[in-house]
């Protein structure tokens, strides 16, 4: 009896505790706070500087995105072009796409502690590189970025 008391107990602490993704959540001006990528289960940070910390997504109440990508150096940042897309919540993801065909990125989010989000690189399936190891490592390498809400 005691292990089915625990059992249950432990499920619905579990269900409660899991993360409800919505749009609510993820909706607003988010900038690049932090970013890497795991090496087995190691969290690598990246070195950014004031122009990569530029990066930032505005995620839209009416469904549409803008990433807006900044590369350089400070003093002399380069930006991209914006690239606006459509977005939508499927489970624990995001998907910012062009049309049902063309999703361009698909994210897992983590809403963490903090306020923050975290957007990791979903792979669904490891991919397979004919012949090239480091290929197939880079393609199946997680990234991470943690973005912070701007009010």
């Amino acid at each position: 009896m005691s292990k089915i008391f625990f059992l249950a107990s432990f499920l619905t602490v579990s269900l409660v505790g899991a993360q409800k993704l919505t749009k609510e959540n993820v909706t607003g001006f988010w900038k690049l706070k932090e970013a890497g990528f795991y090496e087995g289960k190691k969290k690598m940070i990246k070195e950014f500087d004031n122009c990569r910390l530029m990066r930032n997504y505005a995620i839209r109440e009416d469904g549409f995105a803008i990433y807006n990508y900044v590369e350089g150096k400070s003093g002399d940042c380069s930006p991209s072009e914006p690239r606006l897309s459509f977005w939508r919540v499927v489970e624990n993801r995001i998907q910012f796409y062009v049309d049902d065909k063309n999703i361009l990125e698909e994210v897992e989010v983590t809403i963490n502690k903090d306020h923050t989000i975290t957007f990791s690189s979903y792979i669904p399936e490891p991919k397979k590189v004919d012949g090239d190891i480091l290929a197939e490592k880079i393609v199946n390498t997680v990234h991470y970025d943690v973005l912070e809400k701007q009010y």
